[in-house]
């Protein structure tokens, strides 16, 4: 396939392969798919039993990669595509109570390097033994932060957090997250952890 693009006042043809087109579909596919979760997510903003917002997807766009999946493995032709995406969404509603689902995120964290969105482990191989770049070291501080929140969710169901302590006054970020007190954000950005549990 032939593409005809104007640069700088003079016009340029691109070819693309088969295989190149077939690429570019699907990256714009799963744009659309990502553009589809923020627009629900917005409508379902204010029900009760959500712990995630469209601005998460931003933040963190290891769900939006978690979401896509989930989707795909939920396609189902004789379903609606917004009802897919419901089900995807009260899906990750659902699983995001358990520390399975914060460990599965914390290995899938990407790094958006030099504007190409890699896994972790690829940004690390190109970076030099001796320094880190301010991209894989963010990328494994939020991958670090995934793992906090499952052990801190299976202190909680294992009564080893501040809860059990006999105080009755103090929540850990874990109770009041699986309450529904506090959305993913809150829970993410704790600064002081050991204050907490």
């Amino acid at each position: 396939m032939d593409i005809k693009r104007i640069l700088h006042r003079q016009s340029h043809t691109f070819t693309l392969t088969e295989t190149e087109l077939e690429q570019a579909y699907r990256i714009m596919e799963k744009r659309y798919l990502e553009e589809d979760f923020v627009n629900t997510m917005a409508d379902t903003l204010h029900e009760p039993e959500s712990r995630f917002h469209c601005g998460h997807l931003n933040e963190f766009p290891e769900i939006l990669n978690w979401l896509c999946t989930c989707f795909d493995h939920f396609f189902d032709a004789n379903m609606s595509h917004n009802d897919i995406l419901r089900l995807t969404l009260n899906h990750l509603n659902h699983v995001s109570l358990e520390p399975q689902f914060f460990l599965d995120l914390s290995r899938a964290v990407p790094v958006d390097c030099m504007g190409v969105e890699k896994e972790l482990s690829d940004c690390e191989q190109n970076c030099s033994v001796y320094h880190y770049c301010n991209h894989s070291a963010e990328a494994r501080d939020r991958s670090a932060r995934w793992e906090i929140l499952a052990s801190l969710i299976s202190m909680h169901r294992n009564k080893n957090c501040i809860c059990s302590k006999g105080n009755g006054s103090r929540e850990c970020p874990a109770a009041k997250y699986l309450k529904g007190t506090w959305d993913i954000n809150e829970f993410f950005h704790v600064e002081d952890w050991e204050a907490v549990v």
